[in-house]
């Protein structure tokens, strides 16, 4: 059996055994095959993965060249080389972060969020990520400037960069807004009013890229009472608006907060607004969209 009869046993393979023993076929025609040693390494457990992170790197190095040597620019939902280009840049670059190897983390990231352009694949949680724990705030206001895609966790990352630039406070709560309106479940996982649900969990497929923004963002947000500040305030009243929040406590002490800062009044009018759109059945994003901007007008208000 040639190696393309045993990539193409590769893509149907279903468990770790199969993949692990096509893999270690491959590398036994050629032992610098990427795939032979992605294949390898991905079945491996957690210990083993940290401890042959060389084999990523190599496997990267090969798969690079093989995309380097093509005619015109792999489209990735395509092509088997651009899949794999990305799943390797996607493990190893992960891994190092998880390793506190940050630097080289980054640039992995850099490689993998240009290369995938069109984010069909997690390169912008991992690059804002890297570039807020190695305090590169300037450097993310380019980065967002020059990348083509939004991205849920790139705006999280501005947000916490203009607080540690210190921008205008309305910039700020600007920033913060609009990062929950790309994804408003996140912030309630990020200051776990929400709980995250445990790694052995089966996790809705409707939720799961939200688990995955809030825990590469919760992390940088609840680093410091400054930034845990700026974006407790407008989700703990978005989430009341919207009826996300389900502790009956914990809304008692937000109404007398709110009422000690002379702000219930219009509190009250903007979930009676919202309550009566949802009687409607407005959509739920149009929803999300008016409580986000009567949240922002009450926080402006609130904060001063």
């Amino acid at each position: 059996m040639n190696i393309e009869q045993l990539l193409e046993r590769l893509d149907t393979a279903e468990t770790d055994e199969e993949i692990s023993e096509i893999g270690r076929k491959i590398l036994e025609i050629d032992p610098e095959s990427p795939y032979g040693k992605l294949a390898v390494w991905e079945t491996m457990d957690y210990e083993g993965c940290v401890e042959n992170l060389d084999m990523l790197r190599e496997a990267l190095s090969g798969i690079r060249m093989i995309i380097s040597e093509k005619d015109a620019p792999p489209n990735i939902e395509e092509d088997r080389d651009a899949q794999a280009y990305c799943t390797i840049m996607m493990n190893l670059g992960y891994s190092l972060l998880a390793e506190q190897e940050t630097e080289e983390a980054l640039e992995v990231a850099k490689e993998f969020a240009n290369f995938d352009d069109e984010g069909f694949y997690p390169s912008r949680t991992l690059l804002y990520r890297c570039m807020l724990d190695l305090q590169m705030y300037r450097q993310i206001f380019d980065t967002l400037e020059s990348d083509p895609l939004e991205s849920v966790v790139g705006e999280h990352a501005r947000a916490i960069a203009l607080i540690e630039t210190e921008a205008e406070p309305g910039e700020i709560r600007d920033a913060v807004s609009y990062a929950i309106s790309l994804d408003p479940e996140v912030p309630f996982f990020v200051l776990n009013i929400w709980e995250f649900p445990e790694p052995e969990d089966d996790i809705d497929e409707d939720i799961e890229d939200t688990v995955n923004y809030a825990t590469y963002v919760a992390e940088p947000w609840c680093s410091s009472d400054k930034r845990l500040a700026a974006l407790s305030a407008p989700t703990f009243l978005f989430g009341y608006l919207t009826d996300r929040l389900n502790d009956e406590k914990e809304i008692q002490v937000l109404k007398e907060g709110y009422e000690g800062a002379g702000v219930l009044k219009e509190v009250e009018e903007a979930k009676a607004k919202i309550r009566e759109m949802e009687q409607q059945a407005c959509d739920p994003e149009e929803i999300d969209a008016v409580a986000l901007g009567e949240t922002g007008a009450i926080v402006e208000k609130l904060l001063g």
